[in-house]
Formats: structure tokens, C-alpha cells, sequence
């Protein structure tokens, strides 16, 4: 094995180098193929006539790996943030969560289970409550409320992404298996 790295030129080292920050990139923030989760997509009217995408895992079985029970509190937040990329505008965006009712319930049940547990509580169950019902009116304010408790310096939310946005974003970051 010495023998091999000893051989290596500093050409070789730089794009091994390159390589690994590369992958290591992509892997944080979620971008690569393999990482997409399957979803559907539709268009839909809420009660107040206002049109809306909804996504649906295709997989349910996932969502429990995914959030367990016994989620820390930077994991619920993570949650919320990555989810809440979906639908607003930032000047960066750090990973991204399939906004869906099946994960929004989920996280509420979690919270609402151990709501002693997380300092932020009342705050979580507010934005998903308003999530589960298809509020998304001020969800760059949610995200800007996590985004906040997180320390956040780049990427504030600065508006909500319109349909073909949302769109364009949801077909960038998940794999959309059937559209409706």
C-alpha cells in the first residue's frame, strides 16, 4: 500500500483530493441521484380556491426510519428546515426533505408525544399544524424562524417560491416516479 501512494503524483493527489470534497459535497447537501426519494406530485385546490403542489412519498416505510420517535431536537429542526426549502426563496439552500402531510404528521406526532423534550416545542407544532393544514402563506417565515434557532447567517428566506418554482425545485431534488 505505501508502495501505491508513494507512487502517486501531485496531479494524482489533487484530483483524488478534488474527488473526495466532491462527493463529500454532494453527500451533505443531498444532490446526488441515488439520494433522491421517490415521490408524486400533483396539483390541487385548497379550501380557499388557491392552487398548490402536492407531493406524496412513494415509499411510507421510510418515514419512520427517517424520524424516529426518539429524535433530538436539532433533528426536528433539521426536519422543518430542509423541508421548508421546497417552497421558498433563499440565495442558498442546504439540503432538502420532501414536504409531505405523511412527514409533517409524523413529525407532529413525535413532538406531540415529547413536547417536554424539546425547548422549541410550541414552536414546531405551530408551523406544522399550519403545514398540515396547506398553509404555506408565511412558510418563508417558518423557515426563517428554524433558520434562526439554528444560527443561520447564509440562506434567509426572502419570499415564497411560485408554482413553476416549486415545481422546478421539486424536480431538481426528488425523484418524481408518477406526475398526476
Amino acid at each position: 500500500m505505501k508502495k501505491i501512494l508513494k507512487r502517486l503524483s501531485k496531479i494524482q493527489w489533487v484530483l483524488i483530493i478534488v474527488a473526495v470534497l466532491a462527493a463529500g459535497y454532494y453527500l451533505f447537501n443531498g444532490a446526488l441521484p441515488f439520494q433522491k426519494v421517490d415521490v408524486t406530485m400533483k396539483e390541487q385546490k385548497t379550501k380557499s380556491g388557491e392552487t398548490v403542489i402536492q407531493i406524496e412519498d412513494a415509499d411510507l416505510s421510510q418515514i419512520a426510519v427517517e424520524f424516529p420517535m426518539d429524535m433530538s431536537e436539532t433533528a426536528i429542526q433539521d426536519a422543518i428546515h430542509k423541508m421548508s426549502h421546497q417552497k421558498v426563496i433563499a440565495n442558498k439552500k442546504w439540503g432538502a426533505i420532501p414536504l409531505t402531510k405523511e412527514r409533517v404528521e409524523r413529525l407532529l406526532e413525535i413532538v406531540n408525544t415529547h413536547p417536554a423534550k424539546y425547548e422549541n416545542a410550541t414552536l414546531y407544532i405551530a408551523i406544522l399544524n399550519r403545514w398540515d393544514k396547506g398553509e404555506f402563506s408565511r412558510v418563508d417565515n417558518d423557515h426563517n424562524a428554524i433558520w434562526n434557532l439554528q444560527g443561520g447567517t447564509i440562506g434567509k428566506a426572502t419570499g415564497v417560491l411560485s408554482l413553476d418554482e416549486e415545481k422546478a425545485y421539486i424536480e431538481k431534488n426528488f425523484h418524481i416516479k408518477v406526475k398526476q
